[in-house]
């Protein structure tokens, strides 16, 4: 695992005087970075850049290798709280049974109260296509039977002989 954005460490440094930050927080002045790296490693510390930006740049003495450490481990448990959204897909189509309707409409719900999205796609084949009228009826039956579940993010869309709606969770449940 990579942590971006590492500081500048001990000899990565190219300031000619920084200001130096003991290892509990004392500032204790402004040093030539000969002198400041000489501390560190009588204290046997690394001399890390916290704020490259100052005028002149602010050092700190810390052991590097544990402070890399930490922000792994950091990263690794804000990981853990995280839930990716996936985004499912269910096609259906205009001459599908009431049955065959509720079985889907049970898996979009299913989808749904996991938290993800779903997109739904609705072809219209043939001669399907002149009742395009009836396909946007059936779309409005869905967002009503998923009321409550979820919402769709936007009006259903055409693209050549498919309307597609994506809908999104209204809360987790768990």
């Amino acid at each position: 695992m990579k942590i971006k954005h590492l500081p500048k460490v001990n000899r990565e440094i190219r300031a000619q005087r920084v200001k130096i930050v003991d290892e509990d927080g004392t500032m204790l002045g402004e040093f030539n970075i000969k002198e400041a790296m000489r501390m560190a490693r009588s204290k046997e510390l690394d001399l890390v850049e916290v704020a490259p930006n100052a005028k002149p740049p602010v050092c700190r003495f810390m052991d590097f290798g544990r402070y890399v450490y930490e922000k792994k481990r950091q990263e690794r448990e804000s990981r853990k709280h995280q839930h990716r959204t996936t985004a499912r897909g269910m096609r259906f189509s205009l001459k599908i049974s009431e049955h065959d309707y509720q079985v889907k409409l049970a898996k979009v719900k299913e989808f749904l109260m996991d938290g993800d999205r779903v997109k739904i796609s609705l072809r219209l084949r043939g001669r399907e296509m002149v009742h395009a009228d009836m396909a946007i009826k059936m779309l409005q039956k869905m967002q009503v039977d998923l009321e409550g579940l979820g919402k769709p993010e936007a009006d259903p869309r055409k693209e050549n002989n498919i309307f597609m709606v994506t809908f999104l969770p209204e809360k987790k449940r768990r």
